[in-house]
């Protein structure tokens, strides 16, 4: 009876380029996928998301990004003031609600790299790295608007720019 599974291959050391995997069972070719591996530079954006398989797939973005936030006054509360010379107001903001938004581009996308970043447009689950290591606590979720480029006319490497929205930042003033 054979199992099927899944293998988790972490790699770090490669350099850039495709790159062959063999995986091996028993001592023989179990199975073989091909990686490639992109230049990163430092401040690059890591995103992960699931793709239309079930797999992981990690793409990084270049570290020229636009990150911008939209503020939204959560309410206001009223402030009782016992004197008219000292008192400045009757409400004070309760706190805010904030949208961040970071815009990423990608450059020098091939057309097998757009071909597997599609699924990063309705994956259910798209992560943002905001550490440094490899656990739960070192990535966020986020939600991936974009060009939703899936083929091109001509070009055969191109940028591609896509949003990210942050989870709501909530700052709440206590009074």
């Amino acid at each position: 009876m054979s199992q099927i599974g899944i293998y988790r291959y972490k790699i770090s050391t490669l350099d850039v380029g495709r790159h062959t995997i063999n995986f091996l069972k028993n001592g023989s070719i179990a199975g073989v996928a091909t990686v490639n591996i992109r230049e990163h530079c430092d401040g690059y954006k890591l995103l992960k998301y699931l793709n239309a398989k079930g797999q992981y797939r990690f793409f990084n973005f270049t570290n020229y990004y636009q990150e911008s936030i939209d503020p939204k006054e959560i309410g206001s509360v009223n402030n009782f003031f016992d004197s008219i010379l000292t008192g400045q107001t009757n409400e004070v903001s309760a706190g805010y609600k904030a949208k961040k938004k970071i815009e990423l581009t990608a450059e020098h996308v091939t057309d097998d790299e757009l071909a597997l970043l599609v699924d990063m447009y309705t994956s259910p689950r798209v992560y943002l790295k905001i550490g440094t290591g490899d656990t739960d606590k070192d990535w966020v979720m986020v939600s991936v608007t974009g060009d939703n480029i899936t083929r091109r006319r001509k070009l055969k490497n191109s940028k591609i720019n896509i949003t990210i929205t942050l989870p709501d930042n909530y700052s709440i003033t206590m009074v």
